[in-house]
């Protein structure tokens, strides 16, 4: 599965919490398991990010979205690497963009800024045409005849008549992860991911010292 190369910056990180008075003394250990923790939770977070950005475009389940996204946390203090990797041809079957079935033809909305469509013959999959129809051209009285596709719904799901194959196909929407090929795409998760984990290594430093605080205290009670 291909990975999202998104380095997170400790250094930059540290400057963060220089600029916002925060301390930074923890110890090796405590320095690497704050660490671990926020490189955890950013990846959470970014996961959910990219969801939500693919899911502004286009038509898809949450639940599809996030299971195409695996993320591989960090479980050693050694080795403080995350990983988002994604399925590169993830795609749903066309039936979940909102497919209807109307007397001769079956429509789809695949992406939110665009109106709902009617599959036509030929495109990508080569879709045969069925027969013709006739209709009215806008503005006018004129009447014409334009080609019908060979699509129908069955069994929940859109089938079609294409080229070369004699068995009926069953037709399956865009690849929502070529979001990932948007111009500046990378560079903004860059941006977003690095001022979360900056804030999130923060906080996680800062329930340290509380925590340290809190134990010191319990035990000075105790004794």
């Amino acid at each position: 599965m291909p990975e999202i190369d998104l380095k997170m910056n400790l250094d930059a990180a540290r400057d963060w919490m220089n600029d916002q008075a925060e301390t930074f003394d923890l110890g090796p250990y405590r320095l690497k398991v704050a660490t671990r923790r926020a490189i955890n939770r950013t990846l959470g977070h970014m996961r959910s990010l990219i969801s939500m950005e693919i899911r502004d475009r286009y038509y898809a389940k949450k639940n599809e979205v996030d299971n195409s996204m695996k993320l591989k946390e960090v479980n050693s203090l050694s080795k403080q690497k995350g990983v988002i990797s994604y399925r590169a041809r993830a795609s749903l079957p066309l039936s979940s963009f909102g497919a209807l079935q109307g007397k001769t033809f079956v429509s789809v909305r695949v992406l939110k800024a665009h109106k709902r469509r009617r599959i036509q013959p030929g495109g990508k999959w080569d879709i045969l045409q069925s027969s013709t129809r006739n209709v009215r051209k806008k503005g006018t009285k004129e009447r014409t005849r334009v080609p019908v596709a060979a699509v129908w719904m069955a069994k929940g799901q859109v089938w079609a008549r294409v080229a070369g194959q004699e068995h009926p196909k069953m037709l399956y929407g865009p690849n929502f992860m070529s979001f990932f090929n948007l111009p500046n795409v990378a560079k903004a998760l860059g941006i977003e991911m690095n001022e979360y984990f900056s804030k999130r290594l923060a906080h996680e430093t800062r329930a340290y010292h509380i925590l340290g605080d809190l134990l010191d205290i319990n035990y000075g009670q105790k004794k």
